[in-house]
């Protein structure tokens, strides 16, 4: 009778397990495994990304150089954006415009009263590619009057900030692009400056950790 109990507790031990329960085992684990592989794959970035964030981190202080065309209307724009930008409350107040010519509009105060005056110029571009303005002739109001004479009353009389230069001997003004966008942390140099064929190209340098 012992040995019945006995034999019957050695068959039940040797029992074999539920093959659905390692099945379902084998299962969970391939799923867990395939998700931890996909997750390593998503959070590790791929060569490419990793070779563009070490050219970033070695360019911080890198510019990226663009080539822009501009017709006259985009130039004459832009450039008085930046020249309000930089106009100060005593300052002469100022307005460019590109036509055959470019014509420097102004307004200002002589001995209180409110005084216009236009300066026609042609345009060139110097060594550096800033803008210099020969001065042709000046009206103030509707009285003609010799360029130089004027450009010297202008620079001993007014501040006009470090992006514009007179050479009253010259009767020129140089704009300094640089000056104009300092504040943005942009370069600029004027490649070409052709009013009558319209073609007008600038480099602009733009801070790549901007």
């Amino acid at each position: 009778m012992i040995l019945t109990e006995h034999k019957r507790k050695t068959v039940k031990l040797t029992k074999p397990a539920n093959p659905w329960k390692w099945a379902f085992a084998i299962l969970l684990g391939l799923v867990i495994a395939f998700f931890m592989f996909v997750f390593v794959k998503v959070t590790t970035p791929s060569v490419d990304q990793n070779r563009i964030v070490e050219k970033t981190e070695a360019s911080a202080d890198k510019y990226a150089d663009l080539s822009v065309s501009m017709n006259k209307d985009q130039l004459e724009a832009a450039i008085n954006y930046y020249l309000k930008k930089n106009q100060t409350k005593n300052s002469i107040r100022y307005r460019f415009l590109l036509d055959k010519s470019a014509i420097l509009m102004g307004t200002t105060r002589i001995l209180g009263a409110k005084v216009s005056f236009t300066l026609y110029t042609k345009p060139a571009l110097d060594s550096d590619g800033n803008i210099v303005l020969n001065a042709k002739s000046v009206a103030i109001g509707s009285l003609n009057a010799p360029p130089g004479f004027v450009l010297g009353y202008v620079k001993n009389n007014y501040d006009l900030g470090r992006w514009a230069k007179i050479d009253s001997k010259k009767s020129k003004i140089t704009l300094d692009l640089n000056q104009l966008t300092k504040k943005q942390g942009i370069k600029v140099r004027g490649e070409s400056l052709n009013l009558q064929t319209d073609d007008i190209r600038f480099n602009v340098s733009i801070p790549l950790d901007k």
